[in-house]
């Protein structure tokens, strides 16, 4: 009876341990979400989310790529977790208050669950819904330099 009960035990913490999701899937649950929330249409192409905090040099990657490519219509970017928005502009050199394409995500919608939340992403969008994202990371440190050869 006692080897039952460990079978059973064995085949059940299997079950539930396999249904549970990969990072990358509950990343991407809170993205669509996320799109679904703001409802692009198909206005943008791209949606860069630039947090206010974590990973230094991969956060000043996206904040030049952002410098660079702000005025890019097809291109919509999200700051989650701002401290100072004034800090931001003059990192950049560009006001970012009153721009269609650059929303302040006060409400969370992108608030990554997993242990990405402290790198930028680059989120694909075709018609209104989030294709394939990616982050700038160490592990992934040309991000940005794809997404400048597909915007380009």
């Amino acid at each position: 009876m006692k080897k039952y009960a460990i079978l059973y035990f064995l085949f059940f913490s299997l079950v539930a341990s396999s249904c549970k999701q990969k990072p990358e899937d509950r990343e991407h649950a809170v993205i669509e979400e996320g799109v679904h929330h703001l409802k692009p249409g198909s206005k943008y192409s791209w949606l860069v989310i630039l947090p206010g905090l974590g990973c230094k040099g991969c956060i000043q990657e996206a904040e030049a790529f952002m410098r660079d490519y702000l005025d890019r219509k097809d291109i919509l970017f999200v700051l989650t977790k701002v401290q100072s928005i004034k800090i931001l502009q003059q990192k950049i050199g560009k006001t970012l208050t009153d721009r269609g394409n650059v929303l302040i995500d006060k409400e969370g919608y992108f608030d990554i669950p997993t242990n990405n939340t402290i790198y930028p992403c680059i989120v694909q969008v075709k018609d209104g819904e989030a294709q394939q994202h990616q982050f700038q990371s160490p592990a992934n440190g040309q991000a940005f330099e794809w997404l400048k050869m597909q915007v380009d």
